[in-house]
């Protein structure tokens, strides 16, 4: 389940990161959302993008060009290093919204193209 949210505050800044799995920082450039401390502190993350390529990083640690780097068993993306698979699942959800014309790409169906793509490697 993902659950966007827009940060205003240190407790909400704090709370944002309970529980969480996966956290993808997406917003103005030159924002850090967080530091490297602060995302690293989550105990259940598992998963961090960061979608700035423009510096400072979002989230504090995460170079552009990550792809897969494990920080202290964190899974961590950058902007660069998530787009080559990113337009990969764009192609290939464009390519089969031209076998219907009645076809919809919802979350769950782009999440099935994904998956099919990492299968086939």
């Amino acid at each position: 389940k993902l659950i966007p949210c827009e940060i205003s505050s240190e407790k909400e800044k704090r709370e944002a990161l309970d529980g969480v799995n996966l956290i993808i920082a997406a917003g103005a450039a030159g924002i850090q959302f967080y530091p490297e401390s602060e995302w690293k502190s989550a105990s259940s993350l598992k998963l961090a993008i960061d979608l700035n390529a423009v510096p400072p990083a979002g989230l504090e640690g995460i170079d552009m060009m990550d792809k897969a780097k494990d920080i202290d068993g964190i899974l961590t993306y950058g902007a660069i290093g998530v787009g080559g698979f990113k337009m990969k699942i764009h192609k290939a959800c464009l390519k089969k919204l031209f076998t219907r014309n009645d076809l919809l790409m919802d979350t769950q169906s782009i999440y099935q193209v994904g998956q099919q793509l990492l299968a086939e490697k």
